[in-house]
C-alpha cells in the first residue's frame, strides 16, 4: 500500500513538474499584470502631481486678484460699496477658479492699529468655512485687512496626499491683503500743509 501511494505522489509530482514548466515559458500575460502593478502608483502620482499644480496655481491667482482689488481699495479709486461688487471685482480678475463668484467668500475688516490684527480661523469646529464675515471698507487711513476664501473640490481626496483642510476632504484656498488707506493726514496734524 505504501509503494502504491509513494507512486501516486511521484506522479502527481512529475505532472505537477511539467505543467509548471509550459507556465514558466509562457509570457502573455505577463505585460498586462506587471503593468497593472506599476500602472496604479504611476497613475496616482500623475494626478496628484496635477492636483497640486492646480491648487497653487488657483491659491496664486486668488491671492493676485485679492491684492489687486485691495490696492483700489487702499487708493479710494474704487466704487465698491457691497460685498456682491467686491466679490464681483475679484473674481473678474481670477482666470482659472469656476464658478467664482458662486464660491468666493470675502472679508474686509478695520483695525485701530496694525498691532490689533488678529487673523480668525475662517473654518468653523465641524471642519465648514464659516459664512459670517464682517464687510467695512473703514475711513481714510484706517488699518484694513482683505481677506478671500475659496473651497476647491478637490478631484482625489486622498489622506495621504494631505491637500484636504476641510471637514469633507476640500481645499479652503485663501487670499490675503493688509494695509492702510491713503490719506491718512488729517488737516492740522503734520504735513507741508
Amino acid at each position: 500500500m505504501a509503494n502504491k501511494l509513494s507512486k501516486l505522489f511521484s506522479h502527481k509530482i512529475i505532472r505537477l513538474k511539467r505543467a509548471t514548466k509550459k507556465l514558466a515559458h509562457k509570457e502573455d500575460g505577463s505585460v498586462a499584470v506587471e503593468f497593472g502593478f506599476v500602472g496604479i502608483p504611476f497613475f496616482l502620482l500623475v494626478f496628484g502631481i496635477l492636483e497640486v499644480a492646480m491648487v497653487f496655481y488657483s491659491e496664486v491667482n486668488l491671492m493676485h486678484a485679492t491684492n489687486d482689488t485691495a490696492r483700489e481699495i487702499r487708493t479710494l479709486q474704487t466704487e465698491i460699496a457691497s460685498i456682491e461688487e467686491f466679490t464681483t471685482d475679484v473674481c473678474s480678475k481670477v482666470y482659472f477658479i469656476p464658478n467664482c463668484n458662486a464660491k468666493l467668500k470675502a472679508e474686509v475688516q478695520v483695525y485701530d492699529d496694525f498691532s490689533s490684527i488678529v487673523a480668525t480661523d475662517p473654518i468653523d469646529g465641524e471642519g465648514e468655512l464659516k459664512t459670517n464675515f464682517v464687510f467695512n471698507l473703514g475711513q481714510p487711513g484706517s488699518v484694513i485687512t482683505v481677506r478671500t476664501f475659496i473651497e476647491w473640490d478637490l478631484f482625489a481626496k486622498l489622506p495621504d496626499l494631505g491637500l484636504g483642510n476641510m471637514g469633507n476632504g476640500n481645499r479652503l484656498i485663501e487670499g490675503f491683503a493688509v494695509f492702510r488707506n491713503e490719506g491718512a493726514l488729517v488737516a492740522g496734524q503734520g504735513g507741508n500743509g
